[in-house]
């Protein structure tokens, strides 16, 4: 091919193409900034125990800086978007995973609950930002075939991020304090800041819309071993397609699938961050330890990586539809089961085993979301789409955070789970009305 063919030549050279060891290397790459956005996004659900005993705080007290990392998520998620689309996805990446960075390092030096919530404000814009971008680099370096796949590879390392938060949380907050957590979290992710600076070539899709040179263009094909196909063409700057308006993802086809989107990300966020948010502190009143309570909310995160592992491999054989349903209705049944089990006295094997269901199926199902986003919307809107679908995702996640104080203030760990139940219900619905699902092999 020819690089004046533009981004659908790109596209169906790269679908055509095996899977190869340089394009799970951009997907590892990507992956490793979606676990640290959810190690840094999750440290404070950790730290909150610790952190109220040392500010002698209410929950209450804390559900503002709690929010403002939501609404930083929802500027972000839209924003992002609006940015990769426009400068590029590496660009977007690498400068909302340098902000969500240094504001969670900074959060280990703060001493008020305003200064809490201001850098949590700016750490939520860039971890907010990194979704859209992380989704549409996996998407578009990775053949059609396995998309989906990729998609949830990368986003399930949110809950994959929680599981070594938590696992760091255990070890660190009994002996060095809720302060070195924070600054581990950032530490390491301006880290991975530089890396990404370094090793990760731009989007193609992106550079040959936006009329880059054929050298660049080449320069990051050959990044990813596809350049001994294509062929430099002068033309090619000149020759890029037309940008597509945000409207379009809008338009009266799309439009149904859109809000459906939109209502299934809403309240699929509202049950993610409500655990992330309130579950290790509800744990700890229960009666459980420091440690114990962030071993529980590790529990509820790595059900979620291993159910949307197995959820992306029987997505790519039986579509999205059915898998994704099942996982929202699992999800209800579980909730239900620990909210009529919280007042008896279960083994704590057994009780994290219940919350890993619940988890399991809760970040399963809102992690696959991402991958039928990336379905639904064609390439030239796909940022702009997902980051859309997350930044509404994020007003249920703000929900979550001012409204959980007062229903886990009133209700207790029983109310939280009903809640959970409640609200996955309204998930299920909405998958199941999508038209436009990941279809069967």
């Amino acid at each position: 091919m020819a690089l004046g063919e533009g981004p659908s030549a790109v596209a169906a050279l790269i679908d055509n193409r095996a899977w190869g060891w340089r394009q799970k290397l951009l997907l590892a790459l990507v992956s490793l900034a979606i676990l640290l956005d959810g190690f840094d996004n999750q440290s404070l659900g950790f730290a909150l125990p610790s952190l109220m005993k040392d500010w002698g705080l209410p929950k209450a007290a804390l559900g503002g800086a709690l929010a403002a990392a939501q609404f930083g998520m929802l500027i972000g998620a839209i924003s992002g978007g609006v940015v990769g689309d426009k400068f590029g996805r590496k660009v977007a990446l690498v400068a909302s995973t340098t902000l969500f960075g240094s504001s969670t390092l900074l959060i280990g030096f703060v001493h008020t609950p305003m200064q809490l919530a201001g850098l949590r404000f700016a750490a939520g814009l860039g971890l907010g930002a990194a979704f859209p971008n992380v989704a549409a680099l996996a998407a578009e370096f990775t053949p059609s075939r396995h998309r989906s796949l990729a998609v949830i590879l990368s986003i399930v390392c949110v809950p994959l991020g929680g599981v070594v938060g938590g696992m760091a949380a255990a070890a660190i907050l009994p002996i060095f304090g809720w302060k070195a957590l924070f600054i581990l979290a950032g530490a390491c992710t301006l880290g991975l800041a530089l890396l990404l600076v370094l090793a990760l070539p731009e989007s193609v899709n992106f550079l040959l819309s936006s009329g880059a040179s054929p050298s660049r263009v080449l320069r990051s094909l050959r990044r990813m071993g596809l350049a001994d196909e294509v062929l430099p063409d002068a033309s090619a700057s000149q020759t890029h397609e037309p940008s597509t308006p945000l409207s379009a993802i809008w338009a009266p086809a799309m439009r149904a699938d859109t809000l459906l989107l939109w209502a299934a990300f809403f309240f699929s966020l509202v049950s993610v961050y409500a655990a992330f948010n309130w579950l290790p502190t509800l744990l700890a009143e229960s009666g459980l330890s420091v440690a114990q309570a962030a071993q529980g909310l590790a529990a509820f995160n790595l059900g979620g990586v291993v159910t949307a592992l197995l959820g992306g491999g029987l997505m790519a054989r039986f579509g999205s539809r059915r898998v994704m349903g099942a996982m929202a209705l699992v999800a209800v049944g579980s909730a239900v089961l620990l909210a009529l089990c919280a007042h008896v006295q279960l083994p704590l094997a057994v009780s994290f085993a219940l919350i890993a269901v619940e988890g399991g199926c809760v970040n399963g199902a809102q992690t696959s979301l991402y991958a039928l986003a990336s379905n639904i919307y064609p390439a030239v809107t796909r940022a702009r789409g997902v980051g859309l679908a997350t930044g509404i995702g994020r007003i249920g996640a703000i929900s979550s955070a001012l409204l959980g104080a007062m229903v886990v203030g009133a209700l207790g760990l029983a109310g939280f789970h009903w809640a959970i139940a409640g609200v996955m219900v309204v998930v299920a619905v909405a998958v199941n009305l999508i038209a436009r699902h990941v279809p069967p092999r």
